[in-house]
């Protein structure tokens, strides 16, 4: 399966939310702004929710598990396995309205993966394990 890319724009950036599967399990990778990275990575599985954010600077951590833990409790309720996903935007000099329009983009973007789950299911494949 070739990945699947959504995007939303607004306040003068972009984001985006590219996503894999590999059988019931997702990938899904969040970037834009000016500095695209790896900040954070959450995991979401029938257990709940586990994000470990990484070192940004001496003495800080990213802030995108909010972004990333916001996606993951859209698509929780369509999830057929597990999800991982890893976000990581920067904004040089971010306004208060490109803040607040990140948070509106990822809902839009969260949803848009929801419903491209919620169309595109696929079986499970039978696995078996060594005694």
């Amino acid at each position: 399966m070739s990945d699947v890319t959504l995007t939303e724009q607004a306040a003068g950036y972009e984001m985006q939310l590219t996503l894999t599967r590999q059988s019931q399990d997702v990938l899904l990778t969040l970037t834009g702004g000016d500095v695209s990275h790896y900040g954070v990575v959450t995991a979401v599985g029938s257990d709940g929710l586990h994000t470990i954010a990484l070192p940004s600077r001496p003495g800080h951590v990213h802030q995108e598990g909010v972004l990333t833990e916001a996606i993951a409790r859209i698509l929780q309720p369509v999830l057929q396995g597990n999800a991982i996903i890893t976000g990581g935007m920067h904004v040089n000099k971010i306004s208060s309205v490109q803040m607040h329009a990140a948070f509106a983009m990822t809902k839009g973007l969260g949803q848009q993966a929801h419903d491209w789950l919620v169309a595109h299911p696929v079986a499970k494949i039978s696995e078996t394990f060594a005694k």
